[in-house]
């Protein structure tokens, strides 16, 4: 039962995505973004996350264009400052220690 709602909601994307654009690319895109839903959902990262940089992309573009224009254009105000070095490196615990669990858990598992 399960498997019919699924393709039906398949059927309804697909129907609804080539309606917008009447692109191929459009349906293309929707594919690869849903393996790639699946492989984030394979490894437990938080789709509430995924969302919040969905919404908060086009602010924090915005911001960034911003601050570029104020440095003329000078990167190095991205890396300046002790705040921003450890939302840095916040950033990078971010992306490192989820990888690091899913690898773990694997090993974890194959070795029980």
């Amino acid at each position: 039962m399960i498997y019919l709602v699924f393709s039906y909601i398949a059927t309804v994307s697909f129907v609804g995505v080539y309606a917008i654009h009447s692109t191929v690319f459009d349906l293309v895109l929707m594919v690869v973004l849903g393996i790639f839903g699946y492989f984030l959902r394979k490894m437990n990262f938080p789709l509430s996350a995924l969302i919040l940089g969905f919404v908060l992309g086009e602010l924090m573009e915005s911001s960034l264009r911003r601050a570029l224009s104020i440095s003329h254009g000078d990167l190095s105000i991205l890396f300046n400052g002790s705040i921003t070095k450890v939302l840095w490196i916040l950033v990078g615990l971010m992306i490192v220690l989820p990888l690091f669990r899913y690898f773990r858990n694997r090993r974890n598992a194959t070795s029980a």
